[in-house]
């Protein structure tokens, strides 16, 4: 009802124009006043003609250069306009639907400067342009969205905008397709030290995932071929006279959890949790090459959790996960916490990624220690941000034997992020 109201209006203003023209070239003659109806009248015909014009006989596509990308990477886009009409237009204004999160720049490690203040990071602008195709039937029009974000991002509708000279008459259109990209996490270069493991025999522990632990001897056994010259055992070699090697303890590897906080009440804090993600990712991966069984549990909207413990598959699996989760406006991970606490095996090794540290979690993580878990928090929090409550917090769960790794701008920033236990 509105767009037949709206086209009948346009038709009446364009004649009534022409209606207003005429009759003062009728009652005031001459030269001049006919002249000027003359003059107007093709620029009131294409008024009436854009009018009439099928915008829907206009065919638009869209296409990108990749579906599946990195965060700070490039994107190009390329929207094809294609005329069945032969009909000159003078102006057409294209304008992209460009998703939200694309407005901000993913400037790997340096973005995190910004970790008390994200919102400097959304300075691109709208993806539109002016084109002036005449007779052309063909028209392309190309950009690129430079250094990405993270997640999934669907672009919406194209919009094309034309009209005539006099601004009178104005067509416009929204043209709706599906065009999905998905951005993985980008890459952080990190130095973990986190894992804990123990021996068969005895209670020594060592905190490196890198180590070989090969410094505990349970016996000797005769040389065999392989056998590395440091593993002799020269004094017992020298009595039996024939060549002994040296027998090493087993190590074990406590299985590592990893719980990741998807929930914020503060919306201040989204671009710590892109670092908790890049972090979690890093993490599990770096952990699963070392030894596997690790497994990432994501707390937010819901949970979902997965086990690396397929090879590529399932590394592939934990990229797409932490490539679409999405930060929740919600409160509820104390409460998660705590119900996921009772799951957990006390021979895992728990790892804590969040952005928020609150008393109902620090409770929680407290019970947790009281039952004999070992438990490693990353807590990510500009130091700008940080308040007297969350710092007595931290003091309180070291004092309890909780390890935190407190990582601000300063440590985001680098090149290399240390996470020590």
């Amino acid at each position: 009802m509105v767009k037949s109201f709206k086209f009948a209006f346009k038709i009446l203003l364009v004649v009534t124009l022409m209606t207003v023209l005429f009759t003062y070239s009728m009652f005031q003659g001459g030269f001049v006043s006919w002249f000027l109806f003359f003059s107007f009248i093709p620029i009131l015909a294409y008024s009436i003609l854009v009018i009439f014009y099928p915008m829907k006989l206009v065919k638009v596509e869209r296409h990108v250069s990749r579906h599946y990308l990195q965060a700070s990477q490039t994107l190009h886009v390329t929207v094809n306009i294609k005329r069945v009409l032969p009909l000159p237009i003078f102006y057409m204004i294209v304008e992209d639907g460009v998703p939200e999160m694309l407005t901000w720049h993913d400037t790997r490690h340096h973005k995190y400067k910004f970790l008390a203040d994200p919102k400097k990071l959304q300075n691109r602008h709208d993806n539109k342009t002016i084109m002036f195709p005449f007779f052309k039937r063909k028209l392309t029009y190309q950009y690129r969205l430079d250094s990405i974000p993270r997640g999934r991002h669907e672009f919406g509708r194209v919009k094309l905008l034309t009209g005539d000279l006099l601004g009178l008459v104005k067509k416009e259109r929204w043209y709706e397709f599906e065009t999905a990209i998905l951005v993985e996490p980008g890459e952080v270069s990190l130095q973990l030290e986190l894992e804990r493991s123990a021996f068969e025999e005895g209670q020594r522990v060592a905190y490196s995932v890198k180590a070989n632990h090969t410094n505990l001897v349970s016996g000797v056994r005769d040389y065999a071929p392989g056998d590395q010259l440091s593993w002799i055992d020269w004094k017992t070699t020298a009595r039996k006279q024939t060549l002994v090697t040296k027998e090493f303890e087993e190590e074990k590897h406590k299985d590592l959890s990893i719980i990741l906080n998807g929930s914020t009440k503060d919306h201040r804090l989204w671009l710590a949790f892109e670092a908790a993600v890049e972090l979690t990712h890093a993490v599990a991966l770096d952990a699963y090459e070392d030894h596997g069984n690790v497994s990432v549990i994501a707390l937010g909207k819901g949970r979902e959790e997965l086990v690396l413990s397929h090879g590529k598959q399932s590394v592939e699996q934990l990229t797409r996960l932490l490539s679409q989760i999405e930060l929740v406006d919600d409160a509820q991970f104390a409460q998660q916490l705590r119900s996921e606490a009772w799951q957990l095996s006390k021979d895992r090794y728990l790892v804590i990624v969040t952005h928020e540290l609150s008393k109902a979690i620090n409770q929680t993580v407290m019970r947790l220690k009281q039952q004999h878990t070992d438990i490693h928090i990353i807590f990510i929090r500009s130091k700008h941000l940080m308040s007297s409550e969350e710092r007595i917090g931290i003091d309180q769960l070291h004092y309890s034997g909780v390890k935190v790794t407190w990582l601000n701008e300063d440590r985001l920033a680098r090149r290399h992020i240390e996470v020590n236990a």
